[in-house]
């Protein structure tokens, strides 16, 4: 069963909607830079506030590993989502006593090879790959080229997991699972009335989506 991963929450009731629509992890972004910025504090109320056995991931773009690790444990996250090429091998393995889900954008001359490099320099299985933008760390609401999310999904090294981002909505998701099968998916704008606010028909017609495709 494919996962499913709705980011950039900042409101209680879309944190709740997104759980009773079927989503098994939310993700809380700290990147100032993004419209979907949410404060560590309101992170902290929305996560205590989260059913249980939802999975809390934070985003960071280019953050030091110390302070990844302090907004972690003070919002009380499982998991940390990477972006930006300041986490290599060493800045990854600084972050402690929490889950790293490392982002990939790949671009041309990108192979499997550089996942396996990782995997066995820092000991993270989990990948997010989400399309290239010169200037974006993620966000981009644009679909990974069809050639290369196929090269990187049916070469995954053994003992990664795979989630797939960029430009999934609930009209394409469910042509990108049966086509890629990937451990999981990632929305933020394809589920939203504005930046930051969701649409709950929406994330019901993807998680709905989702589901389809699983079964078929």
């Amino acid at each position: 069963m494919t996962r499913i991963k709705i980011c950039g929450i900042t409101r209680m009731e879309d944190a709740l909607s997104a759980a009773r629509c079927g989503a098994d992890a939310l993700g809380f972004n700290f990147s100032q830079q993004s419209p979907r910025c949410v404060t560590t504090d309101a992170a902290r109320s929305l996560v205590r506030g989260l059913p249980p056995f939802l999975e809390a991931v934070g985003v960071f773009v280019e953050q030091p590993p110390e302070e990844v690790e302090e907004i972690c444990r003070y919002c009380g996250l499982g998991m940390a989502q990477l972006h930006g090429s300041r986490y290599g091998d060493m800045e990854t393995n600084a972050v402690k006593g929490v889950r790293v889900l490392k982002v990939f954008r790949p671009e041309a001359g990108f192979t499997p090879d550089v996942v396996r490099s990782f995997q066995q320099a820092t000991g993270v299985s989990a990948f997010l790959f989400d399309t290239y933008r010169p200037g974006m760390e993620g966000g981009t609401g644009a679909l990974m080229e069809e050639t290369m999310a196929e090269m990187i999904f049916s070469a995954l090294p053994e003992g990664c997991f795979g989630v797939l981002a960029g430009g999934l909505n609930p009209d394409n998701v469910g042509e990108a699972i049966r086509t890629l099968h990937p451990y999981a998916v990632d929305t933020a704008s394809g589920v939203e009335a504005a930046p930051g606010r969701k649409d709950k028909l929406k994330m019901q017609a993807f998680v709905q989506a989702v589901r389809q495709a699983d079964r078929s």
